[in-house]
């Protein structure tokens, strides 16, 4: 009896040891995987804005006019999570005719919206441009080749946590200098390097995920 005692308590110990060993492992595994889920859903990248076509018809050459005083516009807002939506509140923007932001020369609201994880929405319209100089705006372009214009957004944009709840809000405010040309307009297609930068940030928290449940 004395010798099979030794035996089951010897077994019991082994078992034991090797429960210990697995929360050894397993423990530190378990909370690292705590850590990096808090830290992605606390930490957010910022969403990004492009401007994709400005067209002023104005200082179009070719229609030889100034009387069209309309900036079509071709905007979007990316959202580069991977698992958060991101709310905007109602957007502003605001047209410059210069880079340094002296005098805005038209502006327009986007109502609030939803981006979607890994997703774009973009935004297309036409406002009317008061106190531009399309005289001195034509000028210059024959002078340089160009002229710049500045395209700024200001709002506030929450995140979502796995859907169930949102952040507080936070300010958002960006901007893009856009160069016109003769044929009064600058298309600025950026959507191959937008999503690069969104497939991007996708393989990195797969990889981390990937890892982590080894």
């Amino acid at each position: 009896m004395g010798y099979f005692g030794d035996v089951r308590r010897y077994g019991q110990d082994t078992v034991t040891e090797a429960y210990a060993i697995r929360c050894c492992i397993y423990l530190p595994l378990a909370v690292i995987c705590l850590v990096l889920m808090v830290v992605l859903n606390i930490y957010h990248f910022s969403p990004s804005f492009n401007v994709r076509r400005l067209y002023i018809p104005a200082l179009d050459k070719s229609l030889n006019s100034s009387t069209n005083a309309s900036i079509i516009f071709d905007l979007s807002f990316t959202n580069t999570e991977k698992l958060s939506n991101v709310y905007y509140d109602p957007v502003d923007i605001t047209f410059y005719d210069c880079p340094n932001q002296n005098y805005s020369i038209a502006n327009f609201t986007i109502p609030e919206f939803t981006v979607k994880a890994v997703e774009l929405n973009a935004f297309s319209g036409a406002v009317n441009a008061t106190g531009l100089d399309f005289k001195a705006a034509k000028r210059e372009i024959a002078d340089n080749g160009f002229k710049v214009f500045h395209v700024s957004v200001e709002t506030s944009v929450r995140y979502d946590y796995y859907g169930f709840w949102k952040t507080k809000r936070y300010g958002y405010r960006r901007g893009e200098d856009v160069k016109i040309g003769d044929t009064g307009a600058a298309n600025l297609g950026r959507e191959m390097f937008v999503w690069f930068r969104v497939a991007l940030v996708g393989l990195v928290v797969m990889f981390l995920s990937t890892d982590l449940y080894f």
